[in-house]
């Protein structure tokens, strides 16, 4: 689907659909739709980019937003003899030597850390260039012809997101109705996470996608039967 058919679809569902956005502008639909997008992106880590990065002699924290600014999370990273660079946390290098802030030599291990925060053991004293396979963020949709890097079948999720989000703002029944759309855009979601999971696997990647089969999404749709439902008006 197209930005353009996905907006008209968001814009139908919210009733406007004959006379066009009035309540819900454009700005407003496209910019849900390219939430929906990034969300997406983000509970599957379904994109994935593989460069070059010429890493900085002698250094060892690099903000990673700053060198790819599409970048979420990383997948691979190998050296230019292509040898792995292991993942690893900063206690475990700390384990392994005292001295590993700077420790030049070439790059065996990474840690990485919070949103885009990378470390490199040991840091090369003179610059390396590493290979790196990362999780990317999507291309932002602008034109009524634009499509989501996605596979097809997920798009019709993104206007049930869509719907969601734009209904936030009334609260109320109107929002609560709109829940469903919200759980199935997490459905599909979860079951690419499940596809992109095999498929990060087998590629012996050193990160997947959430454990989304695992989230109780119960609460978050007003599902919960420990909860009392609100009485109704004159009840």
């Amino acid at each position: 689907m197209t930005l353009g058919e996905m907006q008209t679809r968001v814009s139908e569902r919210l009733a406007e659909g004959a006379t066009g956005p009035v309540y819900y502008p454009a700005a407003e639909i496209i910019g849900a739709l390219n939430e929906a997008d990034r969300l997406f992106v983000l509970l599957t880590l379904g994109l994935e980019r593989t460069t070059t990065w010429t890493v900085t002699a002698a250094t060892t924290f690099f903000h990673m937003l700053s060198v790819f600014p599409d970048w979420i999370v990383p997948l691979r990273i190998r050296t230019a003899t292509g040898a792995k660079v292991r993942p690893a946390r900063l206690e475990d290098l700390t384990s392994l030597d005292p001295g590993w802030l700077s420790r030049p030599r070439a790059p065996l291990r990474y840690a990485a850390l919070g949103a885009d925060l990378v470390a490199i053991y040991p840091q090369p004293a003179a610059g390396a260039t590493l290979t790196v396979t990362y999780a990317r963020g999507p291309v932002t949709m602008v034109s009524a012809a634009d499509v989501p890097e996605t596979p097809a079948e997920y798009h019709p999720l993104y206007v049930d997101y869509g719907v969601n989000r734009l209904r936030q703002v009334e609260g109320g029944q109107e929002f609560q109705k709109s829940l469903p759309g919200l759980g199935s855009f997490m459905e599909g979601a979860g079951r690419y996470a499940t596809y992109v999971r095999a498929r990060n696997l087998g590629g012996r990647y050193d990160k997947v996608p959430f454990e989304l089969e695992l989230f109780d999404r119960s609460a978050m749709l007003g599902l919960r039967k420990d909860v009392v439902p609100a009485r109704k008006a004159g009840g």
